[in-house]
């Protein structure tokens, strides 16, 4: 009897242990604690910069704009796009030195071409699109990242859609595509959070450091924004980064205005993003 009492006890605190750790991830896939205390920011924290001085921004850049069912565009809202090279394919400006760069590692690597089935709409080009395929599939005007000219869906040939997964050029996009700025918007899991069913072939521009903090943090943009406090600063390697009120900008005193880039971010705030290596 002793010796199963020995026994006993351990096994009680592993039993233990795991009803509470399938409670508490009960809870947190309810929504009742925050998922914050699931995740490890350790690559990025809080950093003291100093005296912070006002700043207005030469340009705005659009790289951190959040577009969902709960922040909208107006039908008036018009990005910086352009035509991608020798293409009729329209993006935001920002993202095409780096679609560039990734597109050209595929060529290279997979001896595939990257190709784009949709990039830029309008307003009235989604509208288009959802009056044609329905609440199922295509997203209302004002809530699609397509009239941001930011995001893409991809393909090679034979591969499309779903399965863009199933070839190795879409398995490296999955995989690596935060080295060039990007992420997957609509990851697999996270439906209840972003409103959309995973999609392999979407990517999504938000630029670095951005975008290997959200790989590294197996997080969503949604997730992503929760992590600033309005005001604060965050280093992350060799970076600054701030989300700010957006009739209040400012950079630190030590900062002489090089690699700094704002962008809005449809929620009444921009991120100052400050590359201290440049």
């Amino acid at each position: 009897m002793k010796a199963n009492k020995k026994l006993l006890i351990p096994l009680i605190a592993v039993l233990s242990a795991m009803a509470l750790t399938l409670g508490l991830f009960a809870l947190y896939r309810e929504g009742v604690i925050s998922p914050l205390l699931f995740r490890s920011t350790e690559g990025l924290h809080k950093a003291d910069v100093g005296e912070t001085i006002p700043y207005e921004p030469e340009d705005y850049c659009e790289n951190l704009i959040l577009v969902n069912g709960d922040n909208t565009l107006d039908p008036d809202f018009l990005p910086e796009v352009e035509f991608y090279k020798d293409t009729d394919v329209l993006m935001n400006s920002c993202i095409i030195d780096d679609y560039a760069l990734l597109s050209a590692y595929i060529n290279e690597t997979y001896n595939k071409k990257l190709c784009v089935s949709s990039s830029y709409r309008t307003y009235e080009d989604q509208e288009r699109v959802y009056n044609e395929e329905g609440p199922e599939i295509a997203a209302l005007p004002g809530t699609s990242e397509h009239q941001t000219g930011l995001a893409l869906d991809l393909y090679v040939h034979r591969f499309a859609g779903a399965g863009f997964i199933e070839c190795e050029a879409g398995r490296y996009v999955n995989s690596y595509c935060q080295d060039y700025g990007f992420i997957i918007r609509y990851p697999e899991g996270a439906e209840d959070i972003t409103g959309f069913s995973y999609e392999p072939w979407h990517i999504r521009y938000v630029g670095q450091p951005h975008a290997e903090i959200i790989a590294e943090e197996g997080i969503t943009l949604e997730e992503y924004f929760d992590l600033f406090e309005i005001g604060e600063w965050y280093a992350y390697e060799d970076y600054l980064i701030s989300r700010q009120d957006e009739d209040e900008i400012t950079i630190p005193a030590s900062c002489d205005g090089n690699g700094v880039i704002v962008s809005p971010d449809n929620t009444g705030h921009v991120f100052v993003t400050i590359d201290q290596s440049s």
